[in-house]
Parts: structure tokens; sequence; C-alpha cells
């Protein structure tokens, strides 16, 4: 568990984002920075759609 954007995305093969004890995405730091679910994920990955 991480709360290091870095570090999860440099580090993980896999990536749970959460938000208010919801899970808004779960993949690979890839799947998630270019293919984020929703636009909580992409502003807080920093890639939005």
């Amino acid at each position: 568990v991480t709360h290091d954007q870095t570090e999860a995305m440099t580090m993980a093969t896999r990536i749970v984002v959460m938000s208010k004890g919801y899970i808004q995405q779960i993949g690979t730091p890839i799947e998630i920075y270019n293919h984020p679910a929703n636009l909580f994920v992409a502003t807080f990955i920093g890639s939005p759609a």
C-alpha cells in the first residue's frame, strides 16, 4: 500500500485506484494511464481524457 503515485507507477505490476472507500479502477500502470476508467482516475493519475 502506498500513497506515492510515482512509486506505484514504477514498481507495481497492478494498481487499485480508490476514492472514498470505493474501487475506481484496477489494472497495470500502463492500462490505467492510457485508459482511465473515469475522470477521477484520469485526474488522479495525470492523464485526463
